[in-house]
């Protein structure tokens, strides 16, 4: 099955590595925001909330 998904346009196998650094879509856990390291979309910035990293909209600063 990983040859066939190998064989997809653009997919790459993971190292052992990256695969430990994948969250699988749970929140991080934090108490500070700089805790919070990951990269947000433009306009957004991470804020850590009731013990979670979120996404905050620059806007509602």
């Amino acid at each position: 099955m990983l040859k066939n998904i190998l064989k997809l346009d653009g997919a790459q196998q993971l190292s052992k590595n990256e695969q430990k650094e994948i969250n699988g879509g749970r929140p991080v856990p934090c108490k500070y925001d700089y805790q919070c390291t990951g990269v947000p979309p433009a306009g957004t910035i991470y804020r850590c909330v009731n013990g979670v990293c979120m996404l905050e909209l620059l806007d509602a600063i």
